[in-house]
Parts: C-alpha cells; structure tokens; sequence
C-alpha cells in the first residue's frame, strides 16, 4: 500500500500526477486524470502516478 500526504489545499478535489511510486513530487494536476497526465507529459515525464486528492471532509466509498 502507498501512503502519500499531501498537505497544501490548492489540490483538494483534483487529480494529481507524481513522478513515481518512489518519488512523490507533484509534476501535474488537473481536474480529470487525463489533464494531470497531460500536465506531467507536458513538463517530459511518461506514464506519471495519477492519485486523486479527496475535499477535506469528504465520504469515500470503495
């Protein structure tokens, strides 16, 4: 299991893209996983971690 802490609010709600399951640092965001992958190819990184950024507070059900 990854455990990633992400403590700045500007991504609450949105997708983000990490460099790898290693390296936790945000390198695109978006409000669809599309648009966080597209930001990361964007600044040369392929096939980046996508991971959604729930609002603080908010009921997830899996």
């Amino acid at each position: 299991m990854i455990q990633t802490l992400i403590k700045n609010d500007n991504y609450s709600g949105k997708f983000v893209a990490f460099k790898d399951f290693e390296d936790h640092s945000i390198i695109g965001e978006g409000k669809t996983p599309q648009e966080a992958e597209n930001a990361a190819e964007k600044k040369g990184f392929k096939n980046p971690v996508i991971t959604f950024v729930p609002v603080k507070g908010m009921v997830e059900i899996y």
